[in-house]
C-alpha cells in the first residue's frame, strides 16, 4: 500500500512538472482565456493543495503562510488574483514547492504500511491513501489544463503522461531538473 501509494503521488508529480518545461517566462502568468487561471496560479494551486495535507495537516508544520494559502486556494475569485501581486516569483514558487515536495515525501518514507488506512480528514472519512490519490488526480488534471493553455499559447509541452515506473520517473525528474537548473534564473520578476 505504502509503496504503491508513494509511487502515484511521484509519477503525478513529475507530470505536473514536466507540463510546464520548457514555458517561456512571458507566458506563465497568461490567461488564454478570461474565465481560465494562468500556467502559474494552478501550479501554486497544487502546490499548496499538496502542503495542506502533507506538511500543514500532516505534520503541523506551515512552509506557506496563510495569505499564499489564500491566492492559490479553489474559490480565490479572479478578481482577488488580479488585484494582488503574486506571492513569488515563478522561480521562487517552484523552488519553495521543491522544499515542500522533499518535507512531504520524506514524511511519507517514514511511515509505517498500517498508517496509510488511518483516517486523515474525518469530516469526510479519507484516509490518508485515499488523499494521496486526490493529490495525484488532481496534479494530472491540472497537468492536463497546462499542456492545453501552453498549445494556445503556441509553445506545446510534453502530452504523454509518464514516470509511472521509478526508472521512467527518476529519467524524467532527472531531465526536468536539468531544465529547471539551467532555466530558473529567467523567471525571475
Amino acid at each position: 500500500m505504502k509503496k504503491s501509494a508513494i509511487n502515484l503521488l511521484r509519477a503525478a508529480e513529475v507530470n505536473l512538472l514536466n507540463s510546464f518545461k520548457g514555458i517561456r517566462p512571458e507566458e506563465v502568468d497568461k490567461r488564454t482565456q478570461p474565465e481560465f487561471n494562468s500556467v502559474s496560479w494552478i501550479v501554486g494551486h497544487c502546490f499548496v493543495h499538496f502542503h495542506m495535507v502533507l506538511c500543514l495537516t500532516c505534520q503541523d508544520t506551515r512552509l506557506f503562510s496563510k495569505e499564499v494559502m489564500h491566492y492559490f486556494r479553489y474559490g480565490t475569485t479572479k478578481e482577488e488574483i488580479e488585484s494582488a501581486k503574486p506571492p513569488f516569483s515563478f522561480e521562487e514558487l517552484v523552488d519553495e514547492y521543491l522544499d515542500v515536495s522533499r518535507l512531504g515525501f520524506s514524511y511519507l518514507e517514514s511511515l509505517d504500511d498500517d498508517a496509510y488506512p488511518e483516517v486523515l480528514f474525518s469530516e469526510i472519512n479519507e484516509t490518508l491513501e485515499e488523499s494521496l490519490q486526490r493529490i495525484a488526480l488532481h496534479y494530472l488534471g491540472h497537468a492536463g489544463q497546462i499542456v492545453l493553455i501552453r498549445r494556445a499559447l503556441g509553445n506545446p509541452g510534453p502530452t504523454f503522461v509518464g514516470g509511472l515506473q521509478e526508472a521512467d520517473y527518476n529519467r524524467m525528474l532527472d531531465a526536468w531538473n536539468s531544465w529547471w537548473s539551467e532555466s530558473k534564473k529567467t523567471f525571475r520578476n
